[in-house]
């Protein structure tokens, strides 16, 4: 079960993981999270800012996908973490593969060396202001993230 554990965490500190929501799907950068258990049940947390299209995408499905690249695809994780999916078709302008999840209805990015599905259990938003000083500099724009608990199936 955690075999890939490490190697998410290390892309997400290093370049990052494809997250990917929805039956036309929308894939975004994701670049920092969490893994481990909650409620007896295997989870990956994942920060999504508030303004993001992608979480659209999650909040009416209720699930997503992580696809984490072992090596390569640096240019398409920074294209998907530089661009909106209200403005760009990332897929399509990125020519990504899609490969149809086994246990969600969204898709998997092909080429990747780890893909976790989820459900999600929790969406957890931030408040800015319960945070120490030295993190509500990350939004002074007023625009949060909410943590998204996904069940790792």
């Amino acid at each position: 079960m955690y075999e890939y554990d490490s190697r998410l965490l290390n892309n997400l500190t290093t370049h990052g993981a494809f997250l990917t929501a929805g039956q036309k799907p929308n894939v975004m950068t994701v670049s920092w999270g969490a893994v481990g258990m909650l409620w007896g049940k295997p989870v990956v947390i994942v920060p999504v800012r508030r303004s993001r299209y992608t979480g659209e995408f999650i909040d009416k499905s209720g699930e997503f996908t992580l696809s984490v690249p072992f090596e390569g695809m640096l240019k398409e994780l920074q294209f998907c973490g530089s661009r909106s999916g209200r403005k760009v078709d990332k897929v399509k302008e990125l020519g990504l593969q899609l490969i149809a999840a086994d246990k969600v209805d969204t898709y998997k990015i092909g080429g990747c060396g780890a893909y976790f599905e989820c459900r999600v259990l929790a969406k957890l938003p931030m408040v800015p202001s319960a945070l120490p000083k030295e993190l509500q500099v990350f939004y002074g724009d007023g625009d949060a993230h909410s943590l998204y608990i996904g069940e790792i199936l």
